[in-house]
């Protein structure tokens, strides 16, 4: 089923909104060790933002910072870059727990939740390369 946007919704697309609002949750989900399974801290994200050469004021406030690291390579057209080196960030770390897992076998179950919400964390950050991926469709559109 193909749908069909007015102009209006094409336009509102095509300024980024969704992104924007993909981008905003992320950081949220990002900033909860609890809910995205592993951490990521202020200084992990400055590192990734000072590798593509987007500029980063570290602060302690960490959803902030993460928003505004993700809304300026979104601005410089480097969000795809940043989303696989976070991407690689946190395979990285899921690796490290598989390996944990692995080495105290009766650990493994105190464990899973964190994998389990580590692989909801990479399907979200798919999720916002989707929706950058859209807003290119759309902002090629108008």
């Amino acid at each position: 089923m193909d749908i069909k946007y007015s102009r209006d919704e094409l336009a509102l697309f095509a300024s980024g909104y969704g992104v924007v609002t993909a981008i905003r949750q992320l950081a949220k989900t990002m900033t909860s060790p609890a809910k995205c399974g592993v951490y990521i801290s202020v200084v992990d994200m400055y590192r990734i933002a000072e590798r593509l050469g987007i500029a980063a004021m570290p602060r302690n406030d960490r959803q902030w910072f993460f928003e505004e690291v993700m809304k300026t390579a979104f601005d410089a057209e480097k969000l795809p870059q940043l989303l696989a080196e976070l991407r690689q960030l946190v395979k990285s770390r899921l690796e490290e727990l598989s390996a944990l897992t692995r080495q105290y076998p009766r650990s493994g179950r105190f464990l899973e939740w964190s994998l389990n919400r580590g692989q909801e964390l990479l399907r979200r950050i798919d999720d916002v390369e989707r929706a950058y991926m859209r807003f290119l469709s759309y902002k090629e559109k108008l």
